[in-house]
């Protein structure tokens, strides 16, 4: 017997939708264009390449939906009788077999068509009998559009279906409509199910799950089932008479003794005769509901005789419910898990590996198990040995941690105290409360006990050394240098700070403003400023010289600032009275200034500094070609693979 997952079924597509995948992925995965230059073997082999790759995939998605969905053979009864019931066997078999016809079908087409492309005498020929072959597969496909629909339609049902477990220990409530079945099952588990006053408002199975001896239970609600012939009830009924049918459970039929379900207490105690036979070898109890609305002594006597004679004829374990009340709810659970381990315990199960497992299961359940060994051949008596420092309960003086447990408030309230491991003088003392403070000051000050003698001989030494320093200041006054020194960084600290003021609000002026500044310049210094606007273009304006503006910070060969000596070499010429001599000389001075700014300004380097210059100009060439933006750029620019630019795939490429 094999175990499905209903709800992992894939989504399966229409009859077009297949035939437009198919074709479309033939295309893309073989070669589609034929040169003049191929012979007839090689036209032969690329159309018969395309004929079975598309027989390919039909085949292997057809195969995959029959593979998917569950056989009915190989199913549980319950969910054999529950397809059956939901989907009707009969339509669920034709149209499986209706794929697996349509497999056999594209599979012989695929075996005609690569004989007859074998004697293909022509392109034409051979591409003609391409176009016979998937055109006949895409026909049977397409005929496949209504099993198709219906299958995809049985998946989605199928994945809502409850996850339901035939082998383990369940709970199954039964009986009419609106008689608490769900909202009993809503107070004992953590489902959800929808209660409303009127009838079949659960339209079918839901599973919820319980703990009891740290073991989980499975409670099944079923829907409301009818006092009438089985051959008329609905799709609704017949899934609560498949539950009762095959699944090992505990059954609990719930009887409304208030009678505000809408049914006699007559009706009830029918129907759990008439569907009495589906549960006869499993465990079951009657559950009189309701007790709140109508409690079980103020029933009418006729009512209440009916009741207990049919219990009496019957043989079957009766309890109160009211959903209401919580101590009848897990009366009601604790006796129906009680009542399905007894029963498990006493019928073995046929299989024997399948009786170990759930022998040990309830041997774990119901405690520790204690093995003696057996009498050894020798007979020597080997009694019990007790440790000298093991003490009874008589003996003990002291609570268990179970104990305190149970006073302070029980698991999960309670944890092991710390002072249970202290050790102090007296044993009296580990539970008593500590306090923070203690006569105004914190507790912890009073680790140290001599705490208080060391701060106040700490205090002392303090106020004698301060003593000692200022008498010997009063006495002989600062040392001389110190108070020179304490001068000199205060001066210091002034003259910075005035400065950093200063050169914030100032700008630094040019040396030689205008033409005017410069014939000033001249004339402190002695020197006839006559010529001076003669050399210089006379009046073209204020602003400084074009000829100073170059002389000035360019240097010569040596290093050497050169506006101090052709400052100097104009000055001379100034004063000379040679007017050839002054024209040479400018020449010159022109010639030294445009010398000096060919002089490369960068410094020398070594060999070592040149080579690594090369190699880091390669490596900012190469980030640059590469367009990443430095050397912790790791973007991948391209993430299209290679092979997709290289055109169709030939008849030889196989990526294997």
């Amino acid at each position: 017997m094999t175990s499905y997952n209903l709800k992992t079924i894939g989504k399966i597509p229409g009859a077009e939708e297949l035939v437009d995948i198919v074709l479309s992925k033939t295309n893309r995965r073989t070669p589609t264009e034929v040169h003049p230059g191929f012979k007839i073997q090689r036209i032969r082999a690329f159309y018969l390449r395309k004929i079975k790759y598309c027989s390919g995939e039909i085949i292997e998605r057809i195969q995959k939906v029959l593979d998917d969905f569950p056989s009915i053979e190989d199913l549980h009864p319950f969910f054999a009788d529950l397809l059956n019931v939901l989907y009707d066997k009969d339509h669920y078999k034709i149209a499986l077999g209706q794929l697996n016809n349509v497999k056999n079908m594209v599979e012989n087409i695929t075996k005609d068509y690569t004989k007859m492309l074998k004697y293909g005498d022509s392109l034409y020929r051979c591409k003609r009998l391409k176009i016979a072959g998937l055109g006949r597969m895409a026909t049977c496909v397409r005929k496949l559009k209504p099993s198709l629909s219906y299958l995809e339609e049985v998946r989605k049902h199928m994945g809502r279906l409850p996850n339901i477990d035939p082998f383990t220990r369940t709970i199954l409530l039964c009986g009419f409509p609106n008689v608490g079945k769900s909202s009993f099952i809503n107070n004992i588990t953590n489902a959800n199910v929808e209660v409303q006053p009127y009838a079949f408002t659960t339209q079918s199975l839901y599973v919820g799950h319980t703990d009891y001896n740290n073991v989980k239970w499975q409670v099944i609600d079923s829907p409301g089932i009818l006092d009438r012939d089985l051959n008329s009830r609905n799709t609704i009924e017949m899934q609560s008479i498949t539950a009762l049918a095959h699944l090992k459970a505990c059954i609990l039929f719930l009887l409304d003794i208030s009678e505000t379900c809408g049914y006699t207490i007559q009706q009830q105690i029918k129907l759990f005769n008439d569907i009495k036979p589906l549960f006869s070898n499993k465990p079951h109890i009657l559950v009189l509901t309701k007790i709140d609305i109508m409690p079980v002594e103020k029933l009418d006597p006729e009512l209440k005789n009916l009741i207990d004679k049919f219990v009496n004829e019957n043989g079957v374990k009766v309890i109160e419910l009211s959903n209401n009340v919580g101590d009848t709810i897990f009366q009601v659970k604790k006796t129906a898990c009680d009542l399905l381990l007894d029963y498990r315990l006493k019928n073995e199960d046929k299989h024997v590996g399948r009786n170990k497992l759930l022998k040990m299961e309830e041997d774990y359940l119901k405690g520790i198990t204690i093995f003696r060994p057996k009498e050894t051949r020798d007979g020597k008596e080997r009694p019990a040995y007790t440790p000298t420092n093991f003490s009874t309960a008589s003996e003990r003086t002291q609570p268990t941690i179970k104990e305190m447990q149970e006073e302070h408030g029980g698991a999960g309230v309670f944890y092991f105290p710390p002072q249970e491991k202290f050790m102090l003088e007296k044993e009296e003392w580990k539970y008593d409360a500590i306090p923070e403070l203690f006569n105004g000051k914190n507790v912890i000050d009073f680790v140290d006990p001599d705490i208080e003698e060391k701060l106040a001989e700490l205090e002392a030494e303090e106020e004698r050394l301060l003593a000692d320093l200022n008498n010997q200041i009063e006495e002989e006054g600062l040392p001389e240098d110190y108070t020179e020194a304490l001068k000199d960084i205060k001066k210091g600290t002034e003259e910075a700070r005035i400065n950093s003021v200063l050169h914030k609000q100032t700008k630094v002026k040019s040396k030689y403003q205008s033409l005017e500044g410069l014939k000033d310049k001249l004339n402190k210094k002695g020197v006839d400023s006559s010529r001076v606007e003669e050399r210089f273009g006379g009046d073209r304006g204020k602003s400084k010289p074009r000829n100073m503006k170059k002389l000035l910070g360019i240097q010569d060969e040596n290093g050497m600032d050169l506006e101090t000596t052709n400052k100097s070499r104009i000055m001379n010429e100034i004063d000379g009275d040679d007017e050839v001599a002054l024209k040479k000389r400018h020449k010159s001075v022109m010639r030294d200034i445009s010398r000096a700014r060919s002089v490369s300004t960068k410094p020398v380097l070594t060999e070592t500094e040149k080579s690594a210059d090369v190699i880091k100009r390669r490596y900012d060439k190469r980030l640059i070609t590469e367009g990443k933006f430095g050397p912790g750029d790791n973007k991948v620019y391209n993430m299209k693979p290679k092979h997709l630019f290289s055109g169709k795939r030939g008849l030889k490429t196989d990526r294997r």
